[in-house]
């Protein structure tokens, strides 16, 4: 039986600057792509979004460590990642542009019951998707319905009429 490494497993093969790096580069184009797919498929989770975002760990992993195994540069590349991800919240919190460049703005995809075509197209979710999110308020009829958003979340939300309305 071989000893226990106790000096292998903090010793870094990379230099601490370089996983910084990476993480950093890997974070901002995973946040990039993940922005151009769209909220819809952040909104939920298919089996199809479950394999992507397994697949995208697996297809990662050695771009953002190598080879390295050690302890510290693991701790390096998720200290990393917990500070861009903190970074992006501040600024989210902090200033409504940025508010809207990170996380993007409601999209009106019912106005006064009417469907918005065009939103629902950008945002690919189609009538009957709508319908069943709907239907999950225990309603089932559009006229019913003063707005619907998309939300940066990737929820809808619907803002009903009152009952005399």
């Amino acid at each position: 039986m071989k000893p226990f490494d106790w000096h292998g497993i903090w010793a870094p093969e990379m230099h601490p600057l370089e996983v910084i790096f990476r993480v950093s580069m890997v974070f901002l184009f995973a946040q990039l792509v993940l922005r151009l797919l769209g909220r819809k498929e952040l909104g939920r989770y298919s089996s199809f979004d479950l394999v992507l975002l397994f697949l995208l760990t697996v297809c990662l992993r050695r771009t953002l460590v190598g080879d390295d195994d050690s302890l510290t540069t693991g701790f390096i590349a998720l200290a990393t990642l917990g500070a861009w991800d903190r970074l992006f919240s501040w600024l989210s919190f902090r200033d409504r542009l940025a508010a809207r460049v990170l996380e993007g703005r409601p999209l009106e995809l019912v106005h006064e019951g009417e469907l918005v075509h065009e939103n629902l197209r950008r945002s690919r979710i189609s009538r009957r998707e709508l319908l069943s999110q709907l239907r999950s308020h225990g309603r089932d009829d559009l006229g019913s319905v003063r707005a619907a958003f998309l939300e940066p979340n990737g929820r809808v939300t619907f803002l009903f009429r009152e009952a005399g309305q």
